[in-house]
């Protein structure tokens, strides 16, 4: 592996890649932002937090497990719980 893709290397996918942070109205189904690029090794709590995304106050924020303990000012947050299923 060669020292200008380390970064972009993801050990839990076993690949190389990039990311992007993408927030959708979901009413509207319209993207509102759409990142800069990251290397697919950053976490994506890290990139939400560094980019400080501005929330309307009253938004209700759907995210995955990946942005656990991000708490932006927002009305709500839901983040979804593993089911039973999952874990056999």
């Amino acid at each position: 592996m060669s020292t200008s893709t380390i970064g972009y290397y993801s050990g839990k996918k076993k690949t190389h890649s990039d990311k992007n942070i993408v927030i959708v109205n979901t009413r509207s189904k319209r993207v509102g932002y759409l990142s800069p690029t990251y290397v697919g090794k950053t976490h994506d709590k890290t990139v939400a937090e560094s980019e400080q995304i501005a929330y309307p106050l009253r938004a209700i924020l759907r995210k995955d497990t990946a942005f656990q303990a991000y708490e932006p000012r927002v009305q709500q947050t839901h983040q979804p719980k593993k089911s039973r299923a999952a874990k056999s």
